[in-house]
C-alpha cells in the first residue's frame, strides 16, 4: 500500500471512529442515543399538569386558555396526539413512576401512596448519576422517607403524607421541604407556585455541572379553583382553603403556563436550554366543570371516567438541536415514560421489566417500535379511603380509534369511540375491518389480568 493512501484510509477511520463515538452512542434497543453538544448526558425535565385536558392548551386545538408559553415550546417539540393517561391522578402518577398497570403496583396502598419495592424511574436515574428532585404536587405518602426511597434528593412538595391534613393548595400553603415542613410565616400570602418554582431554580443553580432530572408536578390547575397572583382578589380575605370559584380556571391555567415560561428562562440564562429535554404532559382528563372551546366545539372535562376525554391528555418533548418540530400520531400510555426516560438518559442495565414501551426512537422519526394498541387497568379506590367507596376494576384495550372492554360495567362492550365519544352505542355489527381490530384489542387484552 503506497503512503499517501494509506494515511487516507487511516484518517478516514479514525474520523469514523470520532464520528461515531460522538453521534452513535447506542442504546439498549440498538438505535442511537443522542447526546448534549458538550456530550454526557442531558438534563431531563418533566412537567405534569393537574388535570390539563388535551382540549386545554392552544397548541392541540384549544381556544379558551393563554397558553403561549406552552405553545410556542410545542411549536419547536414533537407533539403528540395519541397520549392517554388513567382517568384519575393518583393512578397515572403511580403508573407513570412505576412503569407498571395498576392491577401490578397498586393493589396494595391503593389511592395516594407509592410502593416503593417497584423501582421508579428517579430511583434508576438517581442510580445512574443523575441528582433528581420533585418539586409540587406529591400526593404519594411516605414524607420524607417515601420521597428519598422513590428516587428523589431534593425536594419541596405539596401533601406530602397521608397522616398529615394537605391544607391549602395556593395561597399561604403547607409545603414540605428535606428542611421539614415549612413554617407559616415563610408561607404566609405566597403562591405554592413561585415557592416551588424557586426550590426547583435553585436546584437547577446547585447542580449545572451534573445531569439532574427534575419532576416539575403542578398543583396547577387542580381544585380548588381559587385566585392567583393575577387576580386582583389574591391580595384581599377569602377562605384559602375553602374558596371555589371556577372562574379562575382560566387565570390558573394561564399562571401555570407562565411559570413554564419562566423556567424556560431560567434555562436559557444558564445556557442549560441546549443541554436540556423538556416533557410536558397533563396526568388525567380536565374535570367536569371545565367547559372549554376545542376545535370549535364545547367540550366539557370527564376527569374520572374512561372516556376520551377523561383519558385523552396533552403532550410534547422539547430538545432544541436535536428534536425536529412535527406532530407525532403514535399512541402512547402513561407506562411508556420509564423506559422513555431512562432512554433520554441512557441507561442500558434495568432493574426489571416494565409494561412500557419506549416512545424515545420517535422522538428522532424511527417508529419501527410504535404501538398498535394501549391497555388501561383503573381501580382507584381497590381499599377504604377517607369517605371514598371501594370500586370496581375497569379494564380495557384500544387503539386510536376504537375500545374493547373487559372488565367492568362495560365488560365486552367495544366501541368506535372517536365517532361516539361518550361510549353510549357499542358496535354489534362489525364490518370485517372492525372485527380484525377487535381481535387484536381481545389479543392484547389476553395478557394482562
Amino acid at each position: 500500500m503506497k503512503p499517501i493512501p494509506t494515511l487516507l484510509f487511516f484518517g478516514v477511520i479514525f474520523l469514523f471512529s470520532i464520528s461515531c463515538k460522538r453521534e452513535k452512542v447506542v442504546g439498549i434497543s440498538g438505535y442511537p442515543l443522542h447526546q448534549p453538544p458538550n456530550g454526557g448526558k442531558p438534563n431531563i425535565i418533566f412537567v405534569l399538569g393537574d388535570d390539563v385536558g388535551y382540549e386545554m392548551p392552544t397548541f392541540d386545538g384549544g381556544q379558551s386558555y393563554n397558553t403561549m408559553h406552552l405553545d410556542s415550546l410545542a411549536a419547536n417539540a414533537l407533539v403528540f396526539t395519541q397520549c392517554n393517561a388513567t382517568p384519575l391522578c393518583s393512578p397515572s402518577r403511580v403508573e407513570l413512576l412505576s412503569g407498571l398497570y395498576n392491577f401490578r403496583n397498586y393493589m396494595k396502598y391503593g389511592w395516594g401512596a407509592y410502593d416503593t419495592t417497584y423501582t421508579s424511574y428517579a430511583k434508576v436515574l438517581q442510580q445512574n448519576g443523575y441528582k433528581t428532585c420533585v418539586v409540587g404536587k406529591w400526593q404519594l405518602d411516605g414524607a420524607s422517607l417515601g420521597i428519598e426511597n422513590t428516587g428523589f434528593d431534593s425536594f419541596c412538595v405539596w401533601d406530602e403524607s397521608n397522616s398529615v391534613w394537605a391544607q391549602s393548595h395556593y395561597r399561604s400553603p403547607r409545603l414540605y421541604a428535606n428542611s421539614g415542613v415549612l413554617t407559616s410565616i415563610m408561607t404566609a400570602g405566597q403562591y405554592s407556585e413561585d415557592i416551588t418554582a424557586d426550590y426547583a431554580y435553585n436546584f437547577i443553580d446547585q447542580n449545572k455541572d451534573k445531569p439532574f432530572f427534575i419532576y416539575y408536578s403542578f398543583n396547577l390547575v387542580h381544585s380548588p379553583h381559587q385566585p392567583t397572583p393575577l387576580d386582583a382578589r389574591f391580595k384581599e380575605p377569602y377562605d384559602d382553603i375553602n374558596l371555589e370559584d371556577t372562574t379562575y380556571i382560566g387565570s390558573m391555567t394561564h399562571y401555570m403556563d407562565i411559570k413554564v415560561g419562566a423556567l424556560i428562562n431560567k434555562l436559557k440564562s444558564d445556557g442549560l436550554d441546549k443541554n436540556t429535554i423538556i416533557v410536558f404532559a397533563g396526568d388525567n382528563g380536565s374535570q367536569a366543570d371545565y367547559h372549554s372551546r376545542f376545535n370549535g366545539q364545547l367540550v366539557q372535562g370527564q376527569k374520572g371516567l374512561t372516556t376520551q376525554y377523561g383519558t385523552h391528555v396533552p403532550l410534547f418533548v422539547y430538545w432544541p438541536g436535536h428534536i425536529a418540530p412535527g406532530t407525532d400520531n403514535n399512541l402512547v400510555d402513561f407506562t411508556d415514560f420509564y423506559p422513555t426516560f431512562l432512554d433520554m438518559a441512557g441507561v442500558i442495565n434495568r432493574p426489571a421489566k416494565v409494561d412500557g414501551v419506549s416512545f424515545y426512537p420517535q422522538l428522532f422519526g424511527n417508529n419501527s417500535s410504535a404501538r398498535s394498541w394501549i391497555y388501561c387497568y383503573f381501580d382507584p379506590f381497590p381499599l377504604k379511603f377517607a369517605t371514598f367507596s371501594v370500586t370496581n376494576p375497569i379494564s380495557y384495550a384500544q387503539d386510536a380509534d376504537y375500545k374493547l372492554y373487559k372488565t367492568g360495567n362495560k365488560a365486552g362492550n367495544f366501541y368506535h369511540f372517536t365517532a361516539d365519544l361518550k361510549e353510549k352505542r357499542p358496535l354489534t355489527q362489525l364490518t370485517s375491518s372492525e372485527v380484525a381490530i377487535k381481535q387484536k384489542l381481545q389479543a392484547a387484552l389476553n395478557n394482562y389480568q
